[in-house]
């Protein structure tokens, strides 16, 4: 299964004069990040896909159980992961950012990332 390459910061499409492809680990990789930066209702053809943000996340003293639980439901998700190791998220309140660590099995290898989540902020992996 091939997915289309996204520049890791910018999440635009990579292109070096052609269009880049991705299979494996690296897809999955891609696939959990793009699970974990999108809204709940943001995708008009399915508006049950996504991260709940505005009921749960993005809210004045967040239930850090519960999002755990959301996090760990969305990577579960996605195609290619078989299990979830770990799920770490820490958080830093004056500038709103999350920093979720991960470790996930697939069927192509172990994932470790970490992804900084929150308003205005790109993603460092």
């Amino acid at each position: 299964m091939l997915d289309l390459a996204l520049n890791a910061k910018t999440h635009d499409l990579a292109l070096n004069g052609d269009v880049l492809f991705i299979d494996n680990v690296e897809r999955v990789a891609q696939q959990i990040k793009i699970q974990l930066l999108t809204f709940l209702g943001e995708w008009f053809l399915d508006v049950t896909h996504g991260v709940p943000y505005l009921d749960y996340v993005l809210v004045k003293n967040p239930n850090f159980t519960l999002i755990r639980e959301l996090f760990r439901e969305q990577i579960l998700k996605v195609d290619g992961v078989s299990n979830l190791v770990s799920i770490d998220i820490d958080f830093e309140s004056t500038t709103r950012k999350m920093l979720l660590s991960y470790e996930a099995e697939t069927e192509y290898g172990m994932i470790v990332r970490k992804e900084v989540l929150g308003y205005g902020v790109r993603s460092n992996s």
